[in-house]
């Protein structure tokens, strides 16, 4: 094993445990900012998701082996492992056969194992949970067997990626062309049109190998020479939609709608950032900086849900959160406490008030889109509830 590897040595002790004990549960890795889950049963592998790319990466691995299905949402969490859920779904319902199934995992599962290898400082944390009382399908999971190969060619791969000089790039960056490089776009042949349409910063690394049906490394190598030219840079690419959240944003485009979520909050700047954070997501954000001068706005507006300050200097947060609670209109509005402190005593007053949740501030995008989800989604049903993965994005 070539321990000298960043976390392979903790990757590799980590996942030998769990199979040697048939265990059942979640690894939990973070590192370099980023977070990977593991979901094991009996030692096998069910799934995995985490890094920057999950939506990217599931569409990776449907347009490779099965683009023409088309996913039904209906029914389906939007948290938790959502594509194990329209997985095991489309299995039983014949849509997919189990060659497709176990392709998609296993092409997930790859470029995951490679993200997770890429940190110097990785932390893990296994989380136990007990074996679902309904036997899951066992075509559905990796054997131990197929785990370690997957296990064993992101290491190869890795292997390789240093060895060729490109460990300061990060294959969910996205390639593009600097200013000065029209000269050297232009002296392309006109078979590369392709190419340098791709290198326009909107595709990641492994979108552009799939694509040009090349082999990750050596396609890196070769963009390799553009950078040290100074013709091309790499920027980080944010994840796309997922498949809730991309049906939101079709429902708002047809019915001219936008779900309003309402930021109470003294501070402009934490209304800004709530903006920045939702509206690419098809919401509508209602920033009330003076909640009792503007109470009928919050009323005309009746939001779907509340980002709630806990700290104001004419009401206090939960003060405020316990009248609305009496009020008709808000009553079951999902309201969330936005603090800068974590007191007992607060969080204790708060819920008392009728508070759904608390997050921290400044506000974390991530954290914010997964509390929307989590109260909106699952209450909102979708005017449109299927799509093909080339609805979304072109991969």
């Amino acid at each position: 094993m070539v321990s000298h590897l960043p976390g392979i040595a903790t990757l590799a002790r980590s996942f030998s445990e769990i199979q040697q004990h048939e265990k059942t549960g979640k690894l939990l890795l973070n590192g370099r900012g980023e977070r990977w889950q593991y979901y094991f049963i009996d030692g096998q592998l069910l799934y995995t998701i985490g890094g920057r790319h999950r939506v990217r990466r599931w569409n990776r691995a449907l347009a490779k082996h099965c683009p023409h299905w088309r996913l039904d949402l209906r029914s389906i969490s939007p948290t938790g492992l959502w594509e194990y859920q329209l997985l095991h779904r489309a299995l039983r319902r014949e849509e997919l056969n189990l060659a497709q199934v176990r392709g998609i995992v296993a092409s997930v599962t790859r470029e995951v194992l490679f993200s997770s290898l890429d940190s110097s400082e990785l932390s893990v944390r296994w989380i136990p949970v007990s074996r679902p009382e309904t036997p899951l399908p066992l075509g559905l999971r990796l054997t131990t067997s197929e785990f370690d190969a997957l296990f064993k060619d992101a290491i190869n791969l890795w292997q390789q990626w240093q060895g060729m000089g490109l460990s300061y790039i990060n294959p969910d960056d996205a390639p593009r062309w600097q200013a000065q490089a029209q000269k050297v776009q232009a002296q392309l042949s006109q078979s590369s049109l392709s190419v340098r349409q791709l290198l326009g910063g909107q595709y990641s690394l492994w979108d552009i190998a799939q694509k040009r049906k090349r082999s990750l490394a050596y396609l890196t190598r070769t963009l390799h020479h553009f950078v040290e030219a100074g013709t091309l840079e790499f920027r980080a690419l944010p994840d796309l939609p997922s498949p809730f959240e991309q049906m939101q944003l079709v429902e708002a485009a047809v019915t001219g709608e936008r779900s309003a979520i309402a930021c109470i909050d003294d501070s402009p700047i934490v209304g800004e950032r709530l903006k920045q954070i939702l509206e690419p997501a098809g919401y509508r954000v209602l920033n009330i900086q003076h909640p009792l001068q503007e109470m009928a706005t919050l009323l005309s507006e009746q939001p779907e849900l509340i980002f709630l300050d806990l700290t104001m200097p004419v009401i206090h947060g939960c003060d405020l959160c316990a009248f609305l609670r009496k009020t008709s209109v808000f009553q079951a509005t999902p309201i969330v406490i936005l603090t800068s402190s974590d007191g007992a005593l607060d969080r204790v007053r708060a819920n008392l008030s009728g508070a759904s949740e608390f997050l921290s501030k400044p506000p974390n995008p991530k954290a914010v889109l997964e509390v929307v989800r989590k109260h909106l989604t699952r209450s909102r049903p979708f005017a449109m509830t299927s799509y093909h993965a080339s609805d979304l994005v072109d991969v």
